[in-house]
């Protein structure tokens, strides 16, 4: 039945017209629409887009087509803040002339952070010393910080003798709100005392103004400098100078779903902008369960330009299904129609339902994997709508409100399962979780949580007694 399993790394099939699309964009050069190019991957969870992607490139002289390559992966807790996340891109920087201390060729980025640190630090000192008796004030000006870093530019009304912007910081605030109005309380002059703390040197005020503005200028220029050298006026800074056999440069973002809050604005209002009036090539990959434009109407604005018609994916073809199986050994006819009914499609559930029949049955080590990997991309909230979910043989709003006993909430997780295509089945006449995802959920919950699993297994069997 099944013969020597192959290595998946091995293991892709089908998607022949995306995997020429993708290439296509990475091998082209000298485009008529521009300097820069944005290829969106889009589909949902599961679906096999990072699969699709990571098959190309390794099929791919990424080096023979003289990239410069910074990728970056929404699951990277390190990728919070705008700061950490630009910091993660350029230490994981490649090309064939890196070979070590990748983020050593990008010193003003370097500076940029270090300033953006020391501005994050003091305030944070600050507060802990001005403000001792206040519950986790450090906490959350911390978090009211770095969302103004992430905001980068000051807004139309400032507070008096600071250059903060209070409207958009307000509007992105919102869910701190409980948090933040003890701290108001008890520290009125919280934003006029920050422009003491942040001191008043170049640097820290043009971060201050606008730090997601300093940071774009920074990185554009050491990869300036790293893909066609530098400026006259550069030329005694520190730095590595240009990398040869390096000319154009290669952005991967994804996950992007992961990646809108802390990069959204500094890509689409001044990364990318900047990287069209750059003097050398860029290809931007991004992958992502949304439709781009949707994330951000700037992409329209600023960037409709540079935008490539996407490439959206749907489950594998029963063909596609039989053809991938085959290549892990499964040969039976029976197997083959088994792993269909299970899969749907969906390429990175074949893996579990290998390991799964290699082994006989479903361990906890799979049942936990197989869980994370289904919930990765969820919010604490919709992992829990989930638990709920998963016990309903048919979702709507009358089986939710009885579920949850609450018509408000039914409302919401509607409109998410709605949307939730990597655990819906998108081939049933009624909204239900796959049966092949709910059965494995369900016997993790049974495993981590017994009593939970009761008490929601007996809700759901209420509704039909």
């Amino acid at each position: 039945m099944r013969k020597g399993q192959k290595n998946s790394a091995n293991s892709f099939v089908g998607r022949v017209d995306a995997v020429k699309e993708i290439e296509e964009v990475l091998v082209s050069s000298d485009r008529d629409e521009g300097r820069l190019a944005v290829q969106s991957i889009e589909g949902s969870g599961c679906i096999g887009k990072s699969y699709l992607l990571d098959h190309v490139m390794r099929t791919t002289d990424l080096h023979s087509l003289n990239y410069l390559t910074l990728r970056l992966n929404g699951n990277d807790q390190s990728a919070s803040y705008v700061d950490s996340a630009v910091s993660h891109m350029v230490n994981n920087a490649s090309a064939i002339p890196i070979t070590k201390n990748p983020g050593g060729h990008f010193p003003k980025v370097a500076e940029v952070i270090s300033t953006i640190g020391e501005i994050r630090t003091k305030a944070a000192d600050e507060i802990r010393k001005k403000y001792p008796n206040v519950q986790e004030a450090s906490k959350v000006s911390e978090r009211y910080l770095n969302l103004f870093l992430n905001v980068g530019e000051a807004a139309d009304i400032k507070i008096p003798g600071t250059k903060l912007g209070v409207r958009e910081l307000k509007k992105l605030a919102s869910e701190n709100q409980e948090a933040l109005e003890s701290l108001r309380q008890e520290a009125l002059g919280f934003w006029e005392s920050l422009s003491e703390w942040f001191g008043s040197t170049a640097k820290r005020n043009a971060v201050k103004e606008n730090a997601r503005r300093e940071l774009s200028k920074a990185l554009v220029s050491d990869i300036s400098s790293l893909l066609v050298g530098y400026k006259t006026k550069d030329i005694l800074k520190p730095g590595r100078g240009k990398l040869k056999g390096v000319k154009r440069l290669l952005l991967i973002l994804d996950d992007y779903e992961y990646l809108q809050n802390s990069l959204g604005e500094f890509l689409v209002s001044s990364f990318l902008p900047a990287l069209q009036q750059a003097s050398f090539e860029s290809t931007v990959v991004i992958l992502g369960r949304d439709q781009l434009p949707a994330t951000n109407p700037a992409w329209d604005q600023n960037l409709k330009t540079a935008l490539l018609p996407p490439i959206v994916l749907s489950p594998l073809s029963r063909q596609e299904m039989d053809e991938l199986v085959e290549v892990y050994g499964v040969t039976d006819p029976t197997e083959k129609e088994r792993a269909w009914r299970d899969t749907e499609g969906y390429p990175l559930n074949v893996e579990f339902w290998i390991e799964e029949t290699k082994s006989g049955g479903r361990s906890a080590l799979m049942l936990r994997r197989f869980y994370e990997r289904q919930t990765r991309w969820m919010t604490e909230q919709e992992r829990a709508w989930l638990e709920h979910v998963q016990f309903l043989d048919t979702v709507n709003k009358r089986t939710l409100q009885k579920m949850l006993g609450s018509s408000e909430e039914a409302d919401l997780v509607m409109e998410w399962f709605k949307r939730e295509g990597s655990v819906r089945d998108t081939t049933a006449l009624t909204f239900q979780v796959r049966e092949y995802v709910r059965s494995r959920l369900i016997d993790y919950l049974k495993l981590t949580d017994p009593d939970r699993y009761d008490a929601l297994r007996l809700k759901a069997q209420a509704q039909t007694d």
